[in-house]
């Protein structure tokens, strides 16, 4: 479905840019959090990228109708975002949970739209 590449630049590209539209809330400019993101970002996109790569798994790259999304980009996002905060949440326990989320969904929301455009 997708080249090993293309999953990996693509990868690194989104947790580029998901740590740098972090960088956009003050919280994550604080201690670098940033860098974390941008690494667990790389991490969740290329991870999801792979798996469905790996086992062929066209329908779920079929785009709507409405929005011009598909699954594949929405679990883009959503790993992306699931491991931006499970990194965040380990490294910094006792900063605000609602802090780190908001962090994390900035980076889910970063890699799905980059996401519809590459992938």
């Amino acid at each position: 479905m997708f080249e090993t590449r293309d999953v990996l630049v693509n990868g690194l590209i989104a947790g580029l840019l998901a740590g740098a539209a972090s960088c956009l809330y003050p919280w994550a400019r604080f201690q670098l959090r940033f860098a974390i993101v941008a690494v667990a970002t790389f991490l969740g996109f290329i991870a999801w990228n792979l798996v469905i790569s790996n086992a062929n798994a066209t329908g779920l790259d079929v785009d709507s109708q409405f929005l011009d999304l598909s699954w594949q980009d929405v679990g883009s996002g959503v790993l992306s975002f699931s491991t931006v905060a499970l990194a965040l949440g380990a490294v910094w326990r006792a900063e605000p949970a609602g802090k780190a989320i908001l962090t994390a969904g900035i980076a889910g929301v970063v890699a799905m739209i980059y996401d519809i455009f590459v992938l």
